[in-house]
């Protein structure tokens, strides 16, 4: 049914970024309907300030992309999966998933570690193109207290 949402390769790394996204937003407008009929929130969670105190030192870490859960401030450009929910967010979205299919180096992404997940200090659009390409995992400076 949803085949359409799959990741393809034309070659052309352009025209393949530029169908990341569209496909990307269809899925969020797909979840957001669903969301609607069930009545569901499909808010992407954020911290409270009272959470950011105490952050410990970084360590460069490969992170599993399910564990993201969240970002630090709360944010209206994406859902809960990290989807961009709006066409603002188009170009520099498309930038980041072009230098994925072109093999560019990203720099790590920014993360704080808590009991529930990893919320993002910096990087959600690295997020957001990384899971809409189906990467298992992503590298990350992580913060917060190890379990």
């Amino acid at each position: 049914m949803f085949g359409s949402l799959r990741s393809h390769s034309t070659g052309l790394p352009r025209l393949d970024a530029e169908s990341d996204f569209t496909r990307a937003r269809r899925a969020y407008r797909i979840a957001n309907v669903r969301a609607w009929f069930r009545r569901r929130c499909r808010c992407l969670r954020s911290l409270s300030p009272s959470t950011l105190l105490a952050v410990g030192p970084q360590r460069l870490e490969v992170v599993a992309l399910p564990a993201v859960v969240g970002t630090i401030e709360p944010t209206c450009n994406f859902d809960s999966e990290f989807r961009p929910a709006s066409n603002v967010l188009r170009r520099r979205w498309e930038r980041i998933a072009l230098a994925h299919r072109k093999g560019d180096a990203l720099p790590p992404v920014v993360l704080r570690r808590q009991p529930d997940g990893y919320y993002v200090v910096d990087g959600r659009h690295r997020v957001s193109v990384a899971r809409t390409l189906r990467h298992r995992d992503i590298e990350a400076w992580v913060s917060g207290l190890r379990q």
